[in-house]
């Protein structure tokens, strides 16, 4: 089984109550099961939000990521690239209002229920229920 199976999984788990219109950008695993590399979008047209998943794991280890969502207006994005080493979670970060900010659980789980939470906060109670 693949990450990528279970990274739809999770999203499916967590906010597929919110409709999500889930696109593989990219996808790929070497032959014998070492390398595997994704690039997601997900839409939710309710909230007028897009989130973009991206996982490169080498034998098991998560080498980079990036995840993304922009919801009115409103940019977030984790990842883990070197380049702010002043961060005491140096690599890992994220980056929110136009400042970076220390990131202390960088799994995708937690970023998943971060969105959970900006979608909650930003559907009118109506299309909650839906």
């Amino acid at each position: 089984m693949t990450r990528l199976y279970n990274v739809l999984g999770l999203v499916n788990r967590l906010l597929g109550e919110y409709h999500p219109v889930v696109k593989v950008i990219e996808h790929y695993t070497s032959e014998n099961g070492d390398i595997e590399y994704f690039n997601i979008r997900i839409h939710f047209p309710q909230a007028s939000a897009l989130i973009m998943l991206r996982e490169y794991w080498q034998r098991e280890a998560l080498m980079a990521y990036g995840y993304y969502i922009q919801i009115k207006g409103n940019e977030e994005w984790w990842d883990n690239r070197p380049h702010h080493p002043e961060i005491p979670t140096h690599p890992y970060h994220r980056h929110l209002e136009g400042k970076v900010h220390p990131l202390q659980d960088p799994s995708l789980e937690k970023f998943l229920e971060r969105v959970k939470e900006l979608l909650h906060k930003n559907l009118p109670k109506k299309e909650k229920l839906s």
